[in-house]
């Protein structure tokens, strides 16, 4: 720390880190960001510029060689994760990470070991925990409304949304398509609501049907479809070892009624609800009853504001992360496993089912 405040670099100076990080991190008092790194020197220094940043590098090893640094947010694509991660892990700094957490599950290992040896804190930034009607939700299922919730169908599905950057849509920078990118989201909502068991099996299948037509266009700009080398759907039923079980389906260009569906249905044994509108379904003495849920809102809390609060009140009292690396490593293998299922045609095993 310096003068009583947090010294924060940033990896990755893209969107993401732009319009959700930054004001995040600008709503807390004890907090300075000292440095930034994307390889894009012209994109960095613009960065740094807006939001006055004394240091600039093209090279996020350089941030680990800064002992004055406290915490790395890194907010780079999906490959960098791992290795920007476990080389500010061991200089010794704290970190918060875009989701994915890194793209394969050894990749994961690597970073909860290095935080394990260097005792400082690593938490993905799966900011859908902590929005409001996500916390309401977990707190009524930690309360027993619903009983034991044994079935989810979760749902992040787009009809003409590609993120039209090389970053989404190569698979060398990406890692995957919208299993990755959105898939990634809700599937870690569910399972959270879900109590994070260990998973037990996974069987998936992944398409590019869409994707390299050229009559089928985007919301968000055209894509180079020549480079597109990502799915554009996938789908995958997950089965942990105490029972329960999880449908999972993501598109970035679905030919679906609406342009974004992403929710996930609970089924539990007293009640279910549907994320995140809020209606819940149950019965009572012999009576069906739905019941609407009105979750009041704070436009000025806006969960990744909240995701890094949080963290910063971690590492400030030295409290575990409420997203725990080892959940973000259950996630990572389901993925990993419906990729590899698709490939192979075959279910994969992880433990068997309780």
């Amino acid at each position: 720390m310096k003068n009583g405040k947090y010294q924060v670099a940033i990896v990755g100076a893209g969107g993401i880190a732009r319009w959700a990080h930054m004001p995040g991190w600008q709503k807390q008092d004890d907090v300075e960001i000292l440095a930034v790194a994307d390889p894009d020197w012209e994109t960095a220094q613009k960065f740094a510029a807006d939001f006055n940043i004394p240091h600039v590098f093209t090279e996020y090893q350089k941030i680990a060689e800064m002992d004055q640094v406290d915490i790395v947010d890194v907010c780079a694509p999906n490959s960098v994760h791992c290795p920007a991660s476990v080389s500010a892990l061991l200089s010794g700094k704290h970190v918060l990470c875009e989701k994915p957490l890194a793209v394969k599950s050894s990749e994961v290992i690597e970073m909860i070991t290095a935080a394990n040896q260097t005792g400082k804190k690593l938490m993905c930034a799966q900011h859908q925990r902590f929005r409001k009607e996500s916390r309401v939700v977990k707190d009524l299922i930690d309360d027993g409304v619903f009983g034991e919730i044994y079935f989810a169908q979760a749902q992040a599905l787009r009809r003409r949304s590609v993120p039209a950057r090389p970053t989404f849509i190569k698979k060398e920078l990406s890692g995957g398509g919208p299993l990755l990118d959105i898939g990634v989201h809700i599937l870690d909502l569910t399972y959270w609501f879900m109590g994070c068991p260990k998973v037990a099996s996974v069987k998936g299948v992944t398409f590019t049907k869409l994707a390299k037509r050229e009559d089928v266009h985007g919301l968000w700009g055209e894509w180079d479809r020549q480079a597109y080398d990502v799915e554009d759907f996938a789908a995958g039923f997950i089965r942990f070892t105490n029972g329960t079980a999880i449908s999972l389906s993501c598109s970035f260009l679905a030919n679906i009624t609406v342009i974004e569906d992403f929710s996930t249905i609970l089924y539990g044994t007293q009640a279910g609800i549907h994320w995140p509108n809020g209606k819940l379904a149950t019965e009572k003495n012999g009576v069906l009853q739905d019941i609407e849920l009105h979750i009041p809102q704070h436009p000025e809390v806006r969960p990744h504001a909240e995701e890094i609060r949080v963290f910063l009140e971690c590492v400030r009292e030295n409290k575990p992360v409420p997203v725990k690396p080892e959940e973000s490593l259950e996630v990572i293998k389901m993925l990993e496993g419906i990729y590899q299922s698709a490939e192979t045609g075959q279910e994969v095993i992880f433990a068997p089912a309780g």
